[in-house]
C-alpha cells in the first residue's frame, strides 16, 4: 500500500513537471501528453482485451505525429518517470532520519565493488539536476509541498529542455566521474567512517578504469585515470577535515604547538595531488608525517575526531585511492604469458611502478580472470604478475562464470594448487584469505536462471569445503546485479542459500544504476548496509540435499532454454521485440554491448538481460519451467 504523503508528493510534482511542459511547449503539447496518460491510468489493472484496446487507440493516434512531436512524447513520460523515482528516493531518506543499525552480530567485513556496466544511459547532467530534485523532495516532505513548489517548478524547466540521455557515448573516464562523486562525497566518506567506528566495517572498491575483459578503452593509462579521480575526492575529504582540526587549534595557545607539524604535513598532502610512479612512496611519507601529527595532538591533549576519521578513512583507503579490481579474459591472459605488450601486461607493469614504496595490493585489490575453465588459466595469470610485478603482489581471483568453470571449479584450483605454492603464499601474505568470483549474468544467459543458480549454489559450498580443508579463509565475490537474472533481488533472497564464509566476508558487485540507486544519499546507504547486519544472524546456511527429481528437473529446463535461444528464429524474435538492435545506439556505457565476435548474434550477458528486463517479459527467469514440469511424472 502506498502511503498517503508519498501519493501526495509524486501527484504534486508530476503536476509541477505539466506546468513546466506546458509552459516550454505549448497547450497542444500538453494536452495530448494528458490525454495519454488519462488512458493509460484508466486501464491500469484491467482485463488484457481492454488494455489492449487502449494501447492500439493511443497508437493509431501516436502514428500519426512527425519524428519531433514523438521525441517530445517520449520524453515527457521518461521525465515522469524519473520524477517519480526520485519521490520515491526522497521519501525513503525521509523515513531513514532516525534509522538506526539494531545490531547483535555481524559480518567481519561487507565489501561493494562498483561497476558501470552498459544499463546506464542517463546523461551526467541529467543526474545532478536529479539528484538535486530529490534534495527538495526531501525539504517538501519534512515542511510542506508549497514551500519548494517554485523551486521545483525552475527545476523541471530545465529538466524539459536538457537531454536527458548521452548524446555520445560515455568515455571510461565519465564513468569514473559519475561513480566517484557518488561513492566519494564526503557524506558517503563519513558514513563509512562511521559505519567503521560502529564495528561494521564497509569497504569500496571499483572495476572503472580496470575491468580490461573485452573493452577495447581500458589499459595502463585508464588505471592510472581511475587513481587519480578517486585521489582528487579522497583528498577532498582529508583537506575538509585538517581545516577543521586548524580551526580548532587556533581556539586555544597549546595549538601552536601542534601547528607547524600541521603546516608540514599540509605540504605533504599537495605531493600526493598527481598518482605516477613512486606514488607509494610518497604515501608512506604522508602517513609517517600524519603519525607525528597525531602523537603531537595527543602530547598536547588536542587528539580530535577529526585526526582518528582521517586515521580510519587511511585504513580503509592505505593509498588513498579507491582501490580497484583489475580484470581481463583468461584467452587473453594466455597470449599474455608470450606477448609482454599485451594491455594487462603493461597494466600490471604500471601498478608495480606506481606502487613502488608501498604493496600492490592497496592499489588494487585483485586481478579476477574471466572465464577461468582451467588450471592453466588461473597459473598464466599468476605467471604475468610475478612477471610484472616481481613477486605475486595481489590476490590471483578466479571467475567462475560458465557452467564448465562452476562445474570444474574445485579440480581447476586443485591442479594450480599442485603446481605452484599458492597455499603458503595466500597463508603468509593474505591472512589465509583465498578469493574466488562467481558469476550470474553469463551463467543465467548460456543456461536460464534456475539451472544457473544451482550450479552457483553447489559451487560455493564444494568451493568452501576445499579451501577449507587446506586451512585458508574463503571469500567469494558474487558478481550480482539489481534484477533476479542478474543475482539480485532482495538482501534475504540474495544470501539465504549462501554457505556461512560467504556471509561471514559479504561481497558484491554493485553494478549502473544502482550506484545511484543506493549510495546517492548517506541515509539509503546506511540502510543497505542495516540489511545485510540485520540479516545476517538470521541465516542458517545448510547445504540442500542433491535430489535426484530437482536435477532432472533443472537439466530439462536448460535443455528447453538452450533449444531456444539458439534456435535463429527465436534470434530474430528477440531482434524484432527487444530493444536489441538499439542497444548500440543508446549510448549505454563506454564498453562495446557486443561481444566481437563472428555471427549475428553475440549480446553480452548483461545487455541480453536488459533486453528482457525493458521488454518487461524476464525469459530467462521462467522459460522452460512449464514443460519441464509438465513431462515430470507425479
Amino acid at each position: 500500500m502506498i502511503q498517503e504523503d508519498l501519493k501526495h508528493l509524486v501527484s504534486q510534482s508530476v503536476k509541477t513537471l505539466g506546468y513546466a511542459v506546458k509552459e516550454i511547449h505549448g497547450d497542444e503539447l500538453f494536452n495530448e501528453i494528458e490525454s495519454i496518460r488519462k488512458k493509460m491510468k484508466l486501464v491500469r489493472g484491467e482485463d488484457a482485451p481492454l488494455v489492449e484496446k487502449a494501447l492500439k487507440s493511443v497508437y493509431q493516434n501516436l502514428s500519426k505525429a512527425d519524428d519531433k512531436e514523438l521525441r517530445l512524447v517520449a520524453k515527457a513520460f521518461s521525465l515522469m518517470l524519473e520524477l517519480i523515482n526520485a519521490c520515491e528516493a526522497a521519501y525513503r531518506s525521509h523515513r531513514l532520519e532516525d534509522y538506526q543499525i539494531k545490531m547483535s552480530d555481524c559480518p567481519d567485513t561487507i565489501i561493494y565493488v562498483f561497476t558501470s556496466h552498459p544499463t546506464e544511459s542517463r546523461s551526467r547532467h541529467f543526474l545532478k539536476l536529479m539528484s538535486r530534485v530529490e534534495n527538495l523532495l526531501i525539504e517538501g516532505l519534512k515542511s510542506d509541498f508549497g514551500q519548494i513548489e517554485m523551486r521545483l517548478l525552475h527545476l523541471m524547466r530545465i529538466a524539459v529542455r536538457l537531454d536527458l540521455a548521452n548524446n555520445k557515448r560515455p568515455q571510461v573516464s565519465d564513468e569514473m566521474e559519475e561513480i566517484f562523486q557518488t561513492v566519494l562525497n564526503p557524506e558517503i566518506l563519513t558514513e563509512q567512517v562511521s559505519l567503521f567506528e560502529m564495528g561494521i566495517p564497509v569497504s569500496f572498491r571499483t572495476w572503472v578504469g580496470g575491468d580490461k575483459d573485452g573493452h577495447p578503452k581500458v589499459g595502463k593509462l585508464t588505471m592510472v585515470q581511475s587513481f587519480q579521480h578517486s585521489r582528487k575526492w579522497l583528498l577532498g575529504f582529508v583537506v575538509l577535515k585538517l581545516a577543521a582540526f586548524e580551526e580548532e587549534l587556533h581556539y586555544l595557545p597549546e595549538g601552536k604547538n601542534v601547528l607547524p607539524e600541521l603546516a608540514k604535513l599540509k605540504k605533504h598532502l599537495q605531493s600526493l595531488n598527481k598518482v605516477a610512479a613512486g606514488d607509494g612512496k610518497k604515501i608512506a611519507n604522508f602517513k609517517q608525517s600524519f603519525l607525528k601529527l597525531e602523537i603531537l595532538a595527543d602530547k598536547n591533549l588536542l587528539s580530535s575526531p577529526v585526526i582518528k576519521e582521517i586515521k580510519t578513512l587511511l585504513w580503509l583507503y592505505p593509498a588513498l585511492v579507491l582501490p580497484l579490481e583489475i580484470r581481463e579474459d583468461s584467452s587473453v591472459i594466455k597470449e599474455a604469458v608470450t606477448d609482454t605488450k599485451q594491455p594487462i601486461s603493461l597494466m600490471l607493469k604500471t601498478l608495480g611502478q606506481i606502487s613502488r614504496g608501498l604493496e600492490p595490493k592497496w592499489y588494487v585489490r585483485g586481478f579476477i580472470i574471466s572465464m577461468c575453465m582451467t588450471s592453466e588459466d588461473y597459473l598464466a595469470a599468476v605467471k604475468i604478475t610475478i612477471r610484472e610485478l616481481g613477486s605475486l603482489g595481489l590476490p590471483i581471483v578466479p571467475l567462475f562464470e560458465n557452467e564448465k568453470g562452476l562445474l570444474h571449479s574445485r579440480e581447476i584450483l586443485s591442479g594450480a594448487m599442485k603446481k605452484h605454492p599458492l597455499v603458503k603464499l595466500h597463508k603468509e601474505e593474505w591472512g589465509s584469505r583465498f578469493e574466488v568470483m562467481v558469476g550470474y549474468s553469463d551463467s543465467s544467459k548460456e543456461n536460464g536462471v534456475l539451472p544457473s543458480r544451482l550450479m552457483v549454489e553447489s559451487a560455493l559450498f564444494d568451493l568452501e569445503e576445499f579451501l577449507m580443508s587446506h586451512k585458508l579463509t574463503p571469500v567469494f565475490f558474487h558478481g550480482s546485479g539489481g534484477s533476479t537474472s542478474r543475482g539480485g533481488g532482495t538482501v534475504q533472497e540474495q544470501i539465504s542459500w549462501w554457505p556461512q564464509s560467504a556471509l561471514d566476508i559479504f561481497k558484491v558487485t554493485i553494478q549502473g544504476e544502482m550506484v545511484q540507486r543506493n549510495f546517492n544519499n548517506h541515509l539509503i546507504m546506511r540502510s543497505q548496509v542495516g540489511k545485510i547486519v540485520e540479516t545476517y544472524p538470521l541465516v542458517k546456511p545448510k547445504k540442500q540435499k542433491e535430489h535426484k527429481e530437482l536435477k532432472i528437473f533443472t537439466s530439462k529446463i536448460q535443455k528447453e532454454y538452450r533449444t531456444l535461444v539458439n534456435d535463429p528464429s527465436f534470434q530474430d524474435l528477440t531482434s524484432a521485440a527487444t530493444p536489441y538492435n538499439y542497444l548500440d545506439l543508446l549510448r549505454i556505457g563506454s564498453r562495446p554491448s557486443k561481444r566481437a565476435v563472428p555471427g549475428k548474434f553475440s549480446l553480452r550477458a548483461i545487455p541480453w538481460i536488459l533486453c528482457w528486463t525493458q521488454t518487461r517479459l524476464l525469459l530467462p527467469v521462467w522459460w522452460g519451467i512449464g514443460a519441464s514440469w509438465k513431462s515430470m511424472s507425479a
